[in-house]
């Protein structure tokens, strides 16, 4: 099987659990949920990825625990991103699969069960939408609606409301839809302009990132110029506003 293949595999496997869940716990906040939908697909991908992928170590967000990314080659895995979204009955969810060797994301997988959407990236080859190629185009920062999400800490609480207040100011509008890998591939799309938001896993950021940058998207954390899986951080917008998208969050205190 492959990664799209896979990815799918787990989507079907949350659309039938989806509401009829049992046991819903709370992990960091009460925003910040986990349930047998998140277990059985992490646990799916991960036997599946290990039979077809048996030189790669699994790392998924349920049982991350600081593991040196840079070196090896791993599969990092979010098995349902938008769990809040999930368990709430809202359709706007993904799984994601990322695949590093040494640092460096080759190959990423966004798929969007209640969509059918699969979004998926291979290192300088670039981005496909259901095997479409896609890019992400260009837009003035004055008629771009942005992305961003709530963080779980409540420090990363106000820096949002702050940069929301400030952001919101240099652009259309601001959304929030709560699924870190499905906006970064909706940003690959052209369906949004910008995004940012900090309090992120890197299993959140992984495969959206490469899916991002392929289709011509720049990426970046904000903190420092480059791109920094590990930060939790991210920038990222359509070529034409990076720069000025960027320039506004970093002026968030």
């Amino acid at each position: 099987m492959n990664l799209e293949e896979i990815a799918k595999s787990a989507g079907k496997l949350l659309l039938n659990l989806k509401g009829k869940l049992k046991k819903i716990e709370e992990k960091s906040s009460p925003s910040d949920l986990v349930s047998e939908a998140d277990y059985g697909s992490q646990s799916l991908i991960g036997r599946l990825l290990e039979e077809n992928y048996p030189d790669y170590e699994v790392v998924g967000e349920e049982n991350y625990s600081e593991r040196n990314l840079k070196e090896g080659k791993i599969f990092l895995v979010d098995p349902l991103d938008g769990s809040l979204n999930y368990v709430s009955g809202l359709p706007f969810y993904s799984v994601s699969i990322a695949k590093i060797e040494n640092g460096e994301i080759i190959e990423g997988v966004v798929y969007l069960p209640e969509t059918g959407e699969v979004f998926h990236a291979v290192k300088n080859e670039g981005s496909y939408l259901n095997g479409r190629r896609i890019e992400s185009g260009d837009n003035k920062l004055e008629k771009s609606l942005v992305v961003t999400g709530w963080p779980y800490d409540h420090n990363g609480t106000l820096w949002t409301y702050k940069a929301i207040e400030v952001v919101n100011e240099k652009v259309r509008e601001i959304r929030i839809l709560g699924s870190c890998a499905a906006e970064l591939s909706y940003l690959a799309a052209g369906r949004i302009d910008g995004y940012f938001e900090i309090g992120l896993g890197p299993w959140d950021l992984a495969a959206g990132y490469l899916i991002a940058t392929e289709a011509g998207a720049f990426v970046s954390s904000i903190s420092k110029d480059s791109f920094d899986l590990e930060l939790g951080e991210v920038v990222a917008g359509k070529p034409s506003l990076f720069k000025n998208l960027l320039k506004v969050v970093r002026s968030v205190k």
